[in-house]
This record gives structure tokens, C-alpha cells and sequence, in this order.
């Protein structure tokens, strides 16, 4: 069994990290994707987003967004976990779920991958997993590609770059729209708009 594995925050889901998922699950041939939002992200510690909502919140809508996409599914390890979230301890989950017969498949953006080398045991996850890293047109250069694809690379493999349109939506700017009270219609998915206004998210503090 091939398992992707997204982690992200999804402070909210938005229609960029569905589409790089869809390319990411049909360009490597998975079974099944998981996204895995994050209870606390390592790089994310300060970040006054994770305030806005609640855990159950966000995987509400992560799961709304997904509910379309068959080979799409969410796993709560690291909020069940809680704390700061680290993606070694959370492939030793994976690989403890499905046993050492599956293959695994790590998505990641470019920023986070010229960035990899500061993420612990990371040299153990290149190791153990299939490194896959997002390719937004013209976003890098090719000998920053060529950099990051050496530092990322084992004996038995080298990253897996994925092809996928250029979609500038950030979870930063839906927010930023919300609160500013600007449309956000198209840069999610319809069910999660509908959520995010029911539950009166992200608006600006009185």
C-alpha cells in the first residue's frame, strides 16, 4: 500500500492544499492521502492563527474539504497528541498503523524543503520515507532545485518533485479577507465558507 502524508495547520483548508493533494496522490499513484493538521507546529510556536480556532474547528473543515476526494483522509494524531508536533514521531505512528509492508510518501512545499535541514532527525526522515516536494512554476530557481534536491537525498533515493499549478491562496490571506470582511468565495471549498461564517471565524476583535 503507497500512504501520502500532508501535515499542515489548515487554519482553514483552502482550495490550493486540495489541488497540490490531488497531483501529489495521482503523480505518485497513492492509495490513500493523509493530511495530518498539526496541533502545534514546531516553526509555529508564536503564531496568534492556532488562538483563532479550536482544534475541532479545524478539523471540522478539513474534513468538509476533503469529503469529495475518496483516496482523501484525516488523521488527528497530532492533536491527540498535543504539544509540538514533529513529523518524525508522527511517520513512527504511520508506520506502526500499516506495518513495514507499506511505502510512504512525505509532501512538502518548497519553502519547507530549502528549509529541512532544521527539522529534527531530519536526515532519519529522508531515510525513511519518499521525500515529494510541491514545484510551483518560476517560485524557484533551478539551482536552488538542484540544492535542495542534493541536501534531501539518500543513497536509495532523491526527492520527488511535483508538479502543480501556480495558486497563490495562503490560509494568511483567507483570514486576512475574512477579517477585513472581503469575499472569500473560490478560495475555499463552498461547505467550508459556509462553516468558517456560520461559526463567525476569523472576524476582526471588537
Amino acid at each position: 500500500m503507497k500512504i501520502g502524508i500532508i501535515g499542515g495547520s489548515y487554519n482553514p483548508p483552502h482550495i490550493a492544499h486540495l489541488i497540490i493533494a490531488d497531483r501529489f496522490t495521482e503523480q505518485m499513484g497513492l492509495d490513500f492521502t493523509y493530511f495530518v493538521p498539526a496541533y502545534r507546529s514546531p516553526f509555529k510556536i508564536t503564531e496568534d492563527s492556532f488562538e483563532l480556532t479550536t482544534s475541532e474547528q479545524r478539523l471540522d473543515m478539513l474534513r468538509l474539504a476533503i469529503e469529495s476526494n475518496e483516496k482523501f483522509e484525516v488523521d488527528t494524531v497530532e492533536i491527540d497528541r498535543e504539544g509540538v508536533s514533529y513529523t518524525i514521531d508522527t511517520l513512527n505512528y504511520f508506520r506502526d498503523k500499516f506495518g513495514d509492508d507499506a511505502e510512504f510518501f512525505l509532501l512538502v512545499g518548497g519553502d519547507q524543503a530549502a528549509a529541512f535541514t532544521k527539522w529534527k532527525d531530519w536526515e532519519e526522515i529522508t531515510q525513511r520515507v519518499q521525500i515529494c516536494i510541491a514545484r510551483r512554476p518560476h517560485t524557484i530557481a533551478p539551482d536552488v532545485e538542484r540544492a535542495i534536491a542534493f541536501h534531501l537525498s539518500t543513497d536509495e533515493r532523491s526527492p520527488v518533485w511535483i508538479e502543480a499549478p501556480i495558486l497563490a491562496v495562503s490560509s494568511t490571506e483567507v483570514r486576512s479577507r475574512i477579517s477585513a470582511g472581503e469575499s472569500i468565495h473560490y478560495l475555499v471549498p463552498e461547505n467550508v465558507r459556509q462553516y468558517i461564517y456560520h461559526n463567525n471565524l476569523y472576524k476582526a476583535q471588537e
